[in-house]
Parts: structure tokens; sequence; C-alpha cells
């Protein structure tokens, strides 16, 4: 398996729209978050910083942060977290979230369509946070925190802390048990909200458990007489030399592995990287799960992201059943990701 040297190869019709392209903007980042995989369940909860109105909490990239107690003005650079403040009902609190500049599709670039009405976001209250983050509008705001993943840069988030003194919690897990330890987080920053983190935890760890249980069951792998797990190819996005896709130590394998399946794409060298069309075409997965429903401004009239993939390599040459997913189910880990795995499964063992 080789990774292509650069995506100099896309079709010029196309750019990666920028939900795909967090998982390509950030494999620096990406590496360090890699490193701090379920780190919520080796660490203890955060204690107070002995300030009255502080917390200090340790964020998925290991960094100690103090933060206001109940904030009341956020702002929030991801959707995967934007995803668990509305779960926790702190929307209202949110000032602010990052959005791609508007000639390179706005706010729809980064949410789908169904976030931004589930959400009630639209391009009033973005930020433009690419290529870079417009990091003065965030402190004219007057933001008292911001939420983000690691498509926010180092730099960002250091001019962000050390020039306008507002704390930065990066929420970007490795695992889909971390999904529930960046709920803990924000529910330490945001004591209100307790009781909904409460409900929502046990829900996502009952969903976790009840995945892991049907695949053993029907794999037949607790009573000892496991069958071979079917191979499995989950694609964001492609280009003319590949399949953008998840090594081990990421996201996107966990939810392969909870899903009951074997991630071919695992041994590729970054976190997020490119899987050669050729090794793609030998390895003949099981089962190609791509991503459908991001906004591509660039898609020819009449096209649509579903049937672009008819351009992806080899694309009539591989056998194994073809699914398009909502790329939100397979782009952004957050409780969503989790809720969906039922749905996920049956694909894999519709039986």
């Amino acid at each position: 398996m080789s990774l292509n040297p650069s995506a100099s190869n896309a079709p010029h019709r196309r750019t990666v729209p920028l939900t795909l392209a967090v998982v390509l903007i950030v494999v620096v980042a990406g590496v360090a978050a890699a490193g701090a995989a379920a780190y919520y369940t080796l660490k203890p909860p955060a204690a107070s910083s002995g300030g009255a109105h502080t917390v200090t909490v340790v964020d998925d990239l290991g960094r100690t942060v103090t933060a206001p107690i109940d904030p009341t003005r956020i702002v929030v650079l991801a959707p995967s977290v934007m995803d668990i403040v509305y779960r926790l009902g702190l929307r209202t609190d949110v000032v602010g979230y990052g959005c791609t500049a508007s000639e390179a599709g706005g706010i729809l670039n980064e949410y789908s369509v169904n976030q931004t009405v589930r959400w009630d976001l639209n391009n009033s209250g973005c930020i433009a946070d690419f290529p870079s983050l417009d990091t003065e509008a965030v402190a004219n705001l007057s933001a008292q925190l911001v939420l983000a993943s690691t498509l926010t840069s180092a730099q960002d988030v250091s001019t962000l802390t050390e020039t306008y003194g507002i704390p930065v919690v990066v929420l970007a897990p490795s695992t889909l048990e971390g999904i529930i330890g960046d709920v803990r987080i924000v529910e330490q920053i945001f004591p209100e909200a307790a009781s909904a983190a409460n409900a929502l935890t046990s829900t996502l760890a009952q969903t976790l458990q009840n995945a892991s249980a049907f695949v053993q069951n029907v794999t037949g792998y607790s009573s000892g007489s496991g069958v071979p797990l079917p191979t499995v190819l989950l694609s964001y996005y492609f280009d003319s030399g590949g399949y953008y896709s998840y090594s081990q130590g990421t996201f996107g394998d966990s939810l392969i592995t909870f899903m009951g399946g074997r991630n071919i794409a695992a041994d590729i060298p970054v976190p997020y990287g490119e899987v050669n069309a050729t090794y793609v075409l030998s390895a003949q997965p099981n089962f190609l799960l791509y991503a459908t429903s991001w906004h591509d401004p660039y898609l020819t009239s009449g096209e649509n992201n579903a049937t672009a993939w008819s351009a992806a390599p080899y694309w009539n040459q591989l056998n194994g059943t073809k699914v398009g997913i909502d790329v939100t189910l397979l782009s952004e880990p957050d409780p969503t990701m989790i809720l969906a795995l039922p749905y996920l499964e049956s694909i894999l063992y519709p039986a």
C-alpha cells in the first residue's frame, strides 16, 4: 500500500469540500491527537482550578486549559463539536461558528443542510476559519471560550490564548469511546448541562456496548468460532490517485471496528491519507462505504456528489458492495456517529 505523493492530480472541476478536508489539512495535528486516544479513561476528572468561577480541564491534545465555568459566549469551530454543544442544550450560548469564506461555499462547505436547519445556523454567524482562522473576529465577539478541533492550527490557538486571552479547548477524539470523553469535558466546563450530559453519555455507552455485543454474536466470536470479518474501505473523498481514508489509531478505524469490519486502509502511514487506487483494486474490499451529501460548488451542471463517485479510479472494477452514506456519519466524530452504529452495522450484516 502506498500514499500518493500529492493531490495535484485531482480533477480541476472539484476541490475537496472543507467538511471533508478537515482530515487532510490537519495531518500533523492529527498525529498528536492520535497519541491522546481515549485519554479520558486514563485521567481523573478535572478539578476546580481554585478560582470560584473557573475549571481546569485536559483536552484531547493533552493541553491543560483553565476555562470559565458556564460561559455564555462561546465560539464553536467544528461541526463535531457543535453536535455535542447542541445535544447538551448549550446552543444559545454560541455566538459564532467557523465557516469557509462565502466564495468557497460559506456555511454549507462545513455544515450539511440538515445540520444548518437543526442547529439554526446561517452565514451571519460565520467566522472565516479556512485557510486560516479570523482570530480577530473571534475576539471582537467577546468570546469567553473557544471549542475547536484540530482543524484550528496551533498558531491560531496560540494567537487566541496568548494575544487575546481566550481559552481554547480542542476536542478531537481518536476513538469512538473518546467521543464520550469529550462530552464529559464539556460537562466539566458547563455544570449546568450535567443532567443532559449524564443522559447522553449513558445512551452512547449503551450503544457502543450493544454494537460490540452484536458483532460478537453475529460473527461467532463470543463462542470462539469466529468467522472472518468483512473487509471495508471507508472513504470520505477521492481523486485520480486513490481514495482518502483512515489508518490505525483514528476515529475512522475505530468506527469500522465497531461496525464489525476490517479496515483495508489500516496500514497507511499517516492517520488520514490516500490509499493508492491500485491497492484498492487488488484488495477488492467487500464493502466500499463512500461519503455523500457534501457541498461542492465545483460539481458540473446536473451532477450530484453521489453520481460523482462514478469517476473514482477503478470504480466499475471494484466488485464489493458500494453504499453511499451521509458524510457527517463518516467524517465527524461526535455523538451522532455513535448513534448511527445500528444503521451502519446493518449495512455489513443485513440479515
